[in-house]
């Protein structure tokens, strides 16, 4: 089973597991780490600290592409560049991740989640402001 760290500004990632959780039930093998009150370097400290010693079994979640999350899963990318982060996280892309992850590897899962999470971006209703 692939393992999964869920990183985010605040209690972002947490909401986002307990929410894919009322819909799936409990989950094994994730971990939640917030931002709240850490340096990059402490964070990506603690983010080191939670990976497995077969990092390509894992992969990284990020709410925000360019954030302090996202900057200090870089930092590591220097020291492992293996690591498999997504930045952009999603409902859709969790809900996938943990129905599909112990059916696929983590290289086909990959494209597959991130097809899921812009898939599930659209407008219900009103102007999309591509009227002619």
């Amino acid at each position: 089973m692939i393992k999964g760290i869920i990183i985010g500004h605040g209690d972002f990632a947490r909401t986002l597991l307990d929410t894919a959780e009322r819909i799936l039930g409990r989950q094994e093998m994730v971990e939640v780490i917030s931002n709240t009150n850490l340096s990059c370097e402490s964070l990506t400290q603690m983010i080191k600290e939670k990976l497995p010693k077969n990092s390509k079994e894992v992969i990284i979640f990020v709410d925000l592409p360019g954030g302090s999350c996202a900057i200090s899963c870089m930092n590591l990318m220097k020291e492992n560049r293996e690591l498999n982060i997504i930045c952009g996280v999603n409902l859709p892309i969790l809900i996938e991740f943990f129905l599909l992850r112990e059916k696929y590897s983590v290289a086909e899962l990959i494209p597959i989640l991130i097809k899921k999470g812009r898939d599930n971006i659209t407008q219900i209703g009103g102007k999309s402001g591509n009227a002619g």
